[in-house]
């Protein structure tokens, strides 16, 4: 399905946004297309009340720079109001219950929970405990509004996002998941190079496969080859202790010009941020005329207003 074929409605199936295999290709576009239409009203300096009346509870696990900052400028530019929840600052660091959590909020009149480091199946007890939409902004497996936000920066570069290759380059953590279905679901070649013991798992690598090609190598050259995008993330995740070890299989997976000078002329660099000048990546290529990070970053703020729009009613 062609992204540029499609007229959205502004509305999606979903009433929470947990992971993006929930996702139907159409639910995609719409969060994209949403997206859009808030970043031209941003640039022009326009806002929609449309969370007028509306307060959302963003309860945070660890530390976060552009999730917390996004979604709180996000919300009050669409009128709203929110309330900053350390996790450690809520008895859910004392053992109270998700569900005695989640059920509280909601009869608080809170209109949506944006959850921040908590596992895969937290985020779904909340979710099923809450009649309210439960927004994932990052779990151990899985971050959505990141390969959503990615979606929207390479909609906006390339013009087109059906029959571009993107190459992943490093562990296969969270956002390699993510990306790996989300990238597949509207018709993006993917290819991940990770050294063995570091891929994706099979069972995301399986459901992308009924979308796209996907190809998985421990051969740097063999996934950069003839790609648009080259992405690559942090060699060791939130909340994952120090490995050395694991650093020292993954130095052959940095992304530096040589590797660039592989994919295609016009293939851009991205990377979800923080990064690590050095590591995963070379100065040069993230901070070179090739990198569009900063775009990709401010692609958060928009799509975050997207999905708390066509979410909360």
């Amino acid at each position: 399905m062609d992204i540029n074929k499609y007229s959205p409605k502004f509305k999606i199936k979903q009433n929470d946004l947990l992971r993006v295999s929930d996702l139907s290709t159409e639910d995609i576009f719409e969060l994209l297309y949403t997206a859009k239409v808030f970043k031209k009203k941003f640039k022009v300096g326009e806002n929609s009340p449309v969370l007028r009346g509306k307060t959302i509870a963003l309860i945070f696990g660890n530390a976060s720079t552009r999730t917390r900052v996004s979604f709180e400028m996000g919300i009050r530019q669409l009128s709203g109001d929110y309330l900053f929840l350390p996790k450690n600052e809520t008895q859910l660091a004392r053992g109270e219950s998700i569900r005695d959590t989640a059920v509280m909020l909601g009869r608080y009149g809170i209109s949506a929970l944006v959850l921040r480091a908590f596992t895969d199946a937290q985020v779904r007890e909340f979710a099923d405990c809450c009649e309210i939409p439960v927004i994932n902004g990052i779990s151990d497996s899985a971050h959505p509004l990141q390969i959503l936000s990615d979606l929207f920066t390479i909609w906006e570069v390339k013009g087109r996002l059906d029959n571009l290759k993107i190459a992943y380059i490093g562990d296969g953590n969270n956002v390699a998941n993510s990306l790996i279905i989300g990238c597949s679901k509207v018709n993006m070649d993917v290819t991940i190079a990770s050294p063995h013991g570091y891929s994706p798992a099979k069972e995301i690598i399986d459901r992308a496969s009924q979308f796209s090609n996907v190809l998985i190598t421990d051969n740097v050259a063999e996934a950069v080859k003839d790609a648009d995008i080259v992405y690559t993330d942090v060699f060791i995740s939130m909340n994952d202790e120090d490995d050395e070890l694991k650093k020292k299989k993954l130095a052959r997976y940095r992304v530096t010009k040589e590797v660039m000078s592989l994919a295609k002329e016009d293939a851009v660099f991205m990377h979800c941020m923080p990064a690590h000048r050095g590591e995963e990546v070379m100065a040069d290529v993230i901070d070179g005329p090739r990198s569009i990070v900063y775009d990709q970053a401010e692609n958060r703020l928009h799509m975050n207003k997207a999905a708390l729009t066509l979410l909360v009613h």
